[in-house]
């Protein structure tokens, strides 16, 4: 018998008040949970960032409020800055922003306009962290400095992967995601006064990199499902008007990606940009920065493997054209790790290879052994199935496919996860196994209506997949507790 066990609904992991995972022990939980029913979210008090604002942060802003005497939906962000972008997108007209220590308080009235300020919030990842909540709350005073020397000593180990380039100009963000929306504005601040205004997704993509393309007001999006279909991709770049390729190396929860040397000649011929994401691997797994114009990751998975830290980073390939221009537009757009964040993932992130190489392993060995179970229809991985060849072309020596396993079963999806005594939840790459249904969480909307559910299996998903992040526990007690819930 396994010693796993899953946690209750709405228990943080890792026991730490900053925990990047919440609990959903059961798919009804999880219906719940995306349904904002007051059944499970009064038992939710963190998560991860950017789907659930931690009680530190409604705390932080819920005290700034009082203040400054303001009422509505209060939106405590990083930077005036970002305060005013998203303002105006979301055509907030009566919106206020209030300067609070190192941070903002945007208070809007409630309603679409709150809501549509939500989601691009969510997108760019621009929340203050619960760290930097509870200094505010605490009074605590922030050394700024020890917190630049944890961000020069991050970049410094993260120029291991980005050979021939300054640690400096490796951009440290505070999200992921808020590295792909800046990735994306430094292209287009180079490629629309060339009337280029057209991106390419390529593949399935993490739910915001989408919205993102999906919601710009400056450029069009064009969906390619298949991450292997380059023709469809050549047929596109060759009207003249695209801006940039985004694509992630592999996608998630597909594990599939393209031919990205074919796609590189492609986007040099036809003028475009290509942006590459290795989130779903890490840095330490791909070599992606060779063929790409900017790459794109989250450190919140893999250098952040014990699970209390969000953070990002956006690199310029520097010997690729207009990268001095992007460069700067990255730096003005992108929101910094903020430097508690900083200070905690200075201490992890010099584990990264050698975490990467041993969650790789775990996951090896786990997909093995679920491919010959007979309740396993499908089992998904970076390095088999028809798109191995491409991600081994970018693979570094002697390096792993990562943590993540995606499954496809012969059984009631819902019995399985019920079952499954390991953490459930959103995230991955950490050091504790994470299962998740995935699309479940990520687009609820489609996975619960029949014409969603075909758009689903029409770009190559089956909508009850569970995507597994293995951990670092016994392999014995892992397996243990997947043949319980498989039986």
């Amino acid at each position: 018998m396994s010693g796993l066990s899953s946690p209750p609904l709405g228990a943080l992991m890792p026991a730490s008040p900053h925990a990047t995972v919440v609990s959903l022990p059961t798919l009804a939980d999880v219906e719940s949970y995306e349904r904002k029913e007051a059944r499970v979210w009064q038992h939710i008090h963190g998560g991860y960032p950017r789907f659930v604002r931690h009680h530190l942060v409604a705390e932080a802003a819920k005290h700034a409020a009082e203040k400054w005497g303001r009422t509505g939906e209060l939106f405590p962000l990083v930077s005036r800055a970002s305060a005013e972008k998203i303002v105006a997108w979301s055509e907030a007209k009566n919106a206020t922003i209030d300067q609070v220590e190192d941070w903002v308080l945007v208070s809007t009235e409630k309603g679409d306009v709150a809501e549509r300020f939500a989601k691009w919030v969510q997108h760019t990842g621009v929340l203050i962290s619960s760290r930097q909540a509870e200094a505010f709350l605490q009074g605590k005073k922030i050394d700024l400095r020890q917190g630049e020397e944890a961000r020069q000593k991050i970049r410094q180990a993260c120029s291991t992967y980005f050979e021939g380039v300054p640690a400096q100009d490796i951009i440290l963000t505070l999200s992921g995601m808020n590295a792909v929306a800046a990735a994306l504005k430094a292209v287009n601040s180079v490629q629309l006064p060339r009337g280029k205004n057209v991106w390419i997704q390529l593949g399935w993509l993490y739910v915001d990199s989408t919205r993102i393309l999906e919601k710009s007001k400056t450029i069009r999006h064009e969906f390619v499902s298949d991450i292997t279909d380059l023709v469809q991709v050549e047929k596109l770049l060759a009207r003249g008007d695209v801006a940039g390729v985004l694509t992630e190396v592999p996608n998630n929860p597909q594990l599939e990606m393209a031919d990205i040397p074919a796609l590189r000649k492609l986007c040099d011929h036809y003028g475009a940009k290509l942006i590459l994401d290795p989130s779903s691997v890490g840095l330490a797994i791909l070599n992606s920065l060779p063929y790409a114009d900017l790459v794109c990751c989250s450190l919140t998975k893999y250098a952040a493997s014990e699970g209390d830290v969000m953070a990002g980073l956006c690199v310029v390939n520097p010997q690729r054209e207009n990268a001095t221009e992007m460069l700067a537009v990255v730096k003005k757009e992108s929101e910094p790790l903020h430097a508690l964040d900083a200070m905690v993932l200075v201490k992890q992130i010099t584990q990264l290879e050698d975490v990467s190489l041993r969650l790789s392993q775990q996951a090896k060995e786990l997909a093995q052994r679920l491919a010959q179970h007979p309740a396993v229809a499908q089992v998904r991985t970076a390095d088999t199935g028809r798109t191995a060849k491409n991600f081994r072309a970018l693979q570094r020596l002697s390096a792993g496919a990562g943590s993540l396993i995606t499954i496809e079963l012969t059984k009631d999806m819902r019995d399985v996860y019920d079952r499954l005594a390991v953490v459930k939840g959103p995230s991955f790459g950490l050091v504790f196994t994470i299962v998740s249904p995935f699309l479940w969480l990520a687009h609820f909307s489609e996975v619960t209506s029949p014409e969603g559910r075909a758009s689903i299996r029409a770009a190559g998903l089956d909508p009850d997949l569970l995507r597994i992040s293995v951990g670092l526990e016994p392999i014995e007690e892992i397996w243990g507790t997947f043949t319980q819930a498989l039986k």
